[in-house]
C-alpha cells in the first residue's frame, strides 16, 4: 500500500499527498532557491489553476497556471541550461502535454494579476523534475487579466 503523508499548507489547508506526486526542482526557483521540494495541487472548483506547495515550508504555496490556457500559440524553448536541469536530451522535441507541462506563475499587479510566459515553470512530465525556465530576450512576454477574464499582453 502506498504510503500517504499530508503537509498543512497555510493557504490549501491538509494536503494528503504521495511519493509519486513530489516534484523536485535541482535549483530551487529564482528567490526561492531552498525550495527544491514541491508538490503540484489542483482544486476542483478552481481550475484550471495549479497551486505548487512547498512540502518544506508550509507558509510557501505559488499559484500557476498553464501557459496554454492564457497564451495559446505558446511555444516552448529550453536552454541548454534548462535541459540538463530537467535530465532531457539536447536534441529531442517536446510536446507541450506529453512530455512536460508548463505552467505561468500568477503575480499580484494592482487590481488583478499578470504572468511572465517567458520565465515559466517546466515540470518533466516522466520524471518530475522541474525548474523555471528564465529565457533571455522577448519571446512571449507579459499578461495580465483584463476586464471579462481576458488575457492580454502588456507592453
Amino acid at each position: 500500500m502506498p504510503v500517504v503523508q499530508v503537509i498543512r499548507s497555510t493557504h490549501l489547508g491538509d494536503i494528503e499527498w504521495g511519493p509519486g506526486s513530489e516534484l523536485y526542482l535541482p535549483v530551487g526557483l529564482p528567490g526561492f532557491e531552498s525550495e527544491r521540494r514541491m508538490i503540484p495541487v489542483e482544486v476542483p472548483a478552481q481550475r484550471p489553476l495549479v497551486f505548487l506547495q512547498s512540502l518544506d515550508v508550509p507558509d510557501t504555496c505559488f499559484v500557476s497556471l498553464p501557459v496554454r490556457t492564457i497564451f495559446p500559440e505558446y511555444q516552448l524553448q529550453l536552454s541548454e541550461d534548462d535541459r540538463q536541469n530537467l535530465l532531457i536530451d539536447q536534441d529531442r522535441e517536446l510536446a507541450i502535454g506529453a512530455d512536460v507541462l508548463c505552467l505561468a506563475l500568477l503575480v499580484p499587479c494592482d487590481s488583478t494579476v499578470q504572468a511572465n510566459l517567458d520565465a515559466p515553470i517546466i515540470i518533466n512530465l516522466h520524471n518530475r523534475r522541474c525548474a523555471q525556465s528564465v529565457l533571455s530576450g522577448k519571446f512571449a512576454g507579459y499578461f495580465r487579466l483584463a476586464d471579462g477574464g481576458i488575457w492580454e499582453a502588456v507592453c
